[in-house]
């Protein structure tokens, strides 16, 4: 029998990808699990949750910072051309606490290792665009700027670090 024709449970090949990147993780449940990470700019949250009823894995990265009321609207407009140049996932801000997360959902395909590769890749490119965007969410939040002006800065490719 193949590996890949053996069902597992979704959630424990999201662990056998995290576990394979070394990452601090928690299971509250059979179909739940939160990672940790520490990156460049900040520690990002990463929760993942399987829905058995539509046979989908929802994936959302949270940043350690937040957005207070007063800086929604500039927060809102960066989030609006953040998205326009995403080909995958999304960004929002949570309503209940003003967090940024970036958002994504996978239909769970057949075969676990074509499911491993697939949350190998999501992960990998969400935590990309986390990194690209966090400067600019970091701008508005902290700075008197523009959400086009602080685009901008993520739209630099640097070499290297000072």
């Amino acid at each position: 029998m193949k590996m890949e024709n053996f069902y597992q449970n979704p959630i424990d090949v999201v662990e056998d990808v995290v576990h394979s990147k070394k990452w601090t993780f928690s299971r509250a449940d059979d179909h739940e699990l939160v990672a940790e990470i520490a990156s460049h700019w900040c520690v990002y949250r990463l929760y993942f949750s399987w829905s058995e009823q539509i046979k989908a894995i929802n994936f959302t990265v949270t940043f350690d910072i937040k957005f207070p009321e007063s800086k929604s609207k500039l927060a809102y407009e960066l989030l609006a051309h953040i998205n326009e140049k995403l080909w995958i996932g999304h960004f929002d801000i949570t309503s209940k606490n003003g967090i940024p997360a970036y958002r994504h959902t996978v239909l769970k395909p057949y075969g676990n290792e074509i499911l491993y590769k697939q949350l190998e890749d999501l992960v990998d490119i969400a935590i990309y665009e986390c990194e690209k965007y966090y400067p600019a969410f970091h701008i508005i939040l902290y700075e008197d700027s523009k959400p086009q002006e602080a685009l901008k800065l993520c739209e630099i490719d640097t070499l290297g670090r000072a």
